[in-house]
């Protein structure tokens, strides 16, 4: 080092004492909103179970009364001091970096600045001392104690490193001590401290001649008290220095990583000892304590896979002994008494900060502070609304899970408890993102089976189940599970209570099918979420209607007129099949046109209509009782005998009055508006062609806009026309529909 150059240094060096009220006014600050620093520890309390940190933590140093850790805020981070002795824990000021190394000074450097203060953290209330180097080309490599590592490379590429401590001896200017290194050294960093010494990570050498080496600097003197080379290989991590050994991880085989200890002074030859099996890349952190070498892989608490150096494990350097303490470890700081702090966690004692130590029985653990958070993968919260209305906010709702960790991988199912339908999300960590949130945006479809078509889910009691297991093999699998209910308004044409229409056909045996009809948003298609059977002998019937619903039940009912003239009901009973039928009345063979499902009074019960041979149209208004569901007849009009089918609709031409849809002999439909008073108002003519249809069913509020719809079945299919509210216009060109390509087969589709 040229004598120009040092003069030039010591020229613009200078010191300031900052004189501070409390413990570095302006470094300790209290985060908005925070709550008061707790009171000093009485004699009968243990630390552990009084420190509380934030889970998001990491270590930067550790020191005799305390330790300094960061996390990041926004975008920024966040520093704070815990100390052991009284367990508070004080963010510090911010705009500011703080290093330290195994002690209880605390170094500060403002943003765009390059002066350091010193904090003496044992001793709150002093005055921080300032350093100001007045080379600013000088940056901060490194921290040992109360000692700053500085360096420099000018443009002649000389690297040049001192050490740059506190005045002493009534001196104003910081005391500096440059250290020697090779001419041809490019300084990597400060790769582990002492108390009194610092090890130092430089290279040499270019391309594949490029050689590795740590040197050991005496903190009083700065000079390289001895060099010891790494060979070829650069080692990232795993750099430890204690008071007897410098040791690293090598890794010779690019898969054995290897412990290679060399005693401090020159006098022995290195020693290594095999770690065991890793894949290649695997970086570890090392530590000696004693005649042990703790050894990890860091980051295994967020990783998302699983590696058996997650643990913190422990090798003895004498002899094939291997134990583990923790599960996973996030960071780590050497202390000033030979312990190791670590930033870690376990299954069995959750998340916190953890003081290792060396005891008669070899390595163990203590917990120093907690976080509060498990290990283990758990749920932290269920949002999970108590009744979910599927009528609302287009038939979804909003499902969510927090957890302790965005690592993991899983399925939500919710399943109807009657009915054992389902829906099922797998998700991966992806979908949990940093907030560790899942999100289930359900679309209100559930299916028998994981794959089938879904159909909506019908109103009723629910399970929801959550399972989940860590991507980094730490602790068991998580299962979750709770309940809540599915609300629904049952509809015009709804036999299984889940809002949608079903749609059913009788096939020439007399069998009885049921089409739970699907409308989605995300499709223009109507389908069919299955087909069932609902029974057998219905073809003693030669009249079926579907009439909504008229006993006052939860769900929509159907009539059947027998052979003899006598009208029967059938009460659904909300899960898709019907109770005992129960005799209305004879004399139905006097009509040959029967309708129902519109309410034509405005009562909220679906009436029936009937139009008999002689083209008189009767209404019958539902009484809600089940044992006498018609009130008598009252004549709406003649001259509908011109019509070869008249099907209710409800409410399609944007009036709160039940409407009614015929069809002449031409083809020609035509719209009938109710009045209220179980009359209607004169036809309006839809159009032709309609002649193609063998059944035109009113089926109610099919596609969910809140409009009811007319579905119509012909040999060449099935097609949906949705209500427009608008009574020139009423219905929207139709959208097909998958549920009855086969009505060849069937003699009635209602």
């Amino acid at each position: 080092m040229s004598t120009a150059r040092t003069t030039r240094r010591l020229l613009g060096a200078s010191v300031t004492t900052v004189l501070a009220v409390t413990l570095g006014a302006g470094l300790l600050v209290a985060p908005a909103g925070a709550a008061p620093v707790d009171a000093p520890l009485g004699a009968a309390q243990s630390p552990a179970a009084a420190i509380t940190v934030p889970n998001d933590i990491h270590l930067v140093s550790a020191g005799t009364t305390g330790f300094l850790s960061y996390r990041t805020v926004g975008d920024a981070p966040e520093y704070r001091w815990t100390s052991y002795l009284d367990g508070t824990s004080r963010v510090l000021g911010p705009r500011a970096a703080y290093f330290g190394g195994r002690s209880d000074v605390v170094v500060e450097r403002k943003e765009t600045q390059s002066r350091y203060a010193l904090h003496d953290m044992s001793v709150p209330g002093s005055a921080p001392v300032t350093l100001t180097y007045g080379d600013s080309r000088y940056g901060l490599a490194g921290v040992a104690g109360k000692t700053l590592v500085m360096s420099y490379r000018d443009h002649n590429d000389v690297l040049d490193v001192l050490l740059m401590s506190a005045p002493s001896g009534g001196s104003t200017s910081p005391t500096t001590r440059d250290v020697a290194l090779p001419a041809d050294a490019r300084l990597q960093r400060v790769a582990a401290t002492t108390t009194d010494a610092a090890l130092l990570q430089y290279a040499r050498g270019t391309g594949s001649e490029t050689a590795y080496f740590l040197a050991v600097v005496d903190l009083a003197t700065g000079a390289v008290a001895e060099t010891v080379s790494t060979g070829t290989t650069q080692p990232r991590n795993g750099v430890f220095l204690s008071a007897t050994e410098i040791s690293w991880i090598a890794n010779p085989t690019g898969t054995e990583p290897q412990v290679v200890t060399v005693p401090r002074g020159g006098g022995g030859s290195p020693s290594s000892v095999s770690l065991g099996t890793s894949p290649a890349g695997t970086q570890l952190e090392l530590a000696l304590l004693g005649g042990w070498a703790a050894f990890t892989q860091k980051g295994g608490g967020t990783s998302d896979r699983s590696s058996v150096f997650h643990p913190l494990s422990f090798r003895s350097l004498g002899d094939p002994r291997m134990r583990s303490l923790l599960d996973h470890v996030d960071s780590t700081a050497p202390a000033p008494d030979g312990s190791l702090l670590v930033r870690g966690g376990s299954v069995r004692e959750g998340e916190g900060v953890y003081r290792i130590a060396l005891g008669a029985g070899g390595p163990s653990a203590e917990l120093v502070a907690r976080t509060g958070t498990p290990t283990r993968l758990d749920l932290v919260s269920a949002g999970v609304p108590a009744v979910a209305d599927l009528d609302a906010n287009g038939g979804r709702t909003t499902f969510t899970w927090d957890l302790t960790r965005p690592n993991a991988s899983g399925t939500v199912t919710l399943r109807h408890t009657a009915t054992g339908r389902k829906a099922v999300r797998p998700f991966s960590y992806h979908q949990l993102g940093a907030a560790s949130r899942l999100t289930f945006d359900w679309d209100g479809l559930v299916s028998a089976n994981t794959g089938d078509v879904g159909g909506f889910a019908p109103a009723g009691d629910y399970t929801w189940e959550l399972k989940a297991a860590p991507l980094n093999g730490i602790g068991p699998d998580l299962t979750r599970t709770g309940t809540f209910k599915v609300a629904r308004k049952t509809g015009a044409h709804d036999y299984t209570g889940n809002g949608s229409p079903d749609l059913l056909a009788r096939d020439s045996s007399g069998r009885l099918f049921r089409d739970d009809t699907v409308k989605a948003a995300s499709s223009s298609e109507v389908y069919s979420a299955g087909r069932v059977q609902v029974g057998t002998g219905w073809g003693i019937y030669d009249r079926l209607e579907a009439v909504g619903d008229l006993a006052g039940g939860t769900a929509a009912d159907l009539v059947a007129r027998d052979s003899a003239g006598v009208l029967w009901s059938f009460l659904g009973k909300g899960d898709g099949t019907f109770a005992a039928r129960t005799r209305i009345g004879a004399g139905w063979k006097a009509y040959d046109k029967i309708t129902g499902g519109s309410d034509l009074n405005g009562d909220g019960r679906s009436d029936v209509l009937a139009t008999d041979t002689s083209g008189v149209l009767w209404y019958y208004r539902a009484t809600g009782d089940w044992r006498a569901p018609l009130a008598g007849r009252v004549r709406v009009g003649a001259g509908w005998g011109g019509y070869n089918q008249i099907t209710a609709l409800g409410d399609v031409a944007g009036t709160p009055r039940g409407d009614l849809v015929a069809r002449d002999t031409a083809g020609v439909l035509w719209l009938f508006q109710g009045s209220g008073t179980g009359q209607f108002a004169a036809r309006v003519r839809i159009g032709a062609g309609w002649g193609a249809f063998t059944h035109l069913v009113g089926v109610g509020d099919a596609d969910r806009d809140g409009r009811n719809d007319l579905y119509a079945v012909g040999p060449s299919g099935s097609r949906l026309y949705a209500g427009t509210g608008n009574a020139a216009a009423p219905f929207q060109p139709p959208a097909y529909s998958s549920v009855n390509s086969d009505a060849a087969r069937f003699d009635t589709v209602f």
